[in-house]
């Protein structure tokens, strides 16, 4: 996400708590190897955080919600 449209969207706190998302995501993508489903729920997370900011106002694919392998209860 830009920097602009997170602060347009978003207040201080808000800003912060995502901020520390992104940055225990990284945490944990670190911690985990590649294949734990932990660390490619964080790569997730990630790659959202990261992802361009399209003409229609935001990337919406909740596709990878019905993609996930349950591995147990959360």
């Amino acid at each position: 996400m830009t920097t602009q449209v997170v602060y347009r969207m978003f207040g201080p706190k808000q800003v912060r708590q995502l901020k520390e998302v992104y940055e225990c995501a990284r945490a944990v993508k670190a911690k985990y190897p590649e294949g734990h489903i932990a660390s490619k729920a964080a790569k997730r997370l990630i790659d959202a955080f990261e992802a361009e900011i399209h003409n229609a106002g935001s990337v919406l694919d909740v596709s990878w919600l019905t993609e996930a392998d349950a591995q147990g209860t959360a």
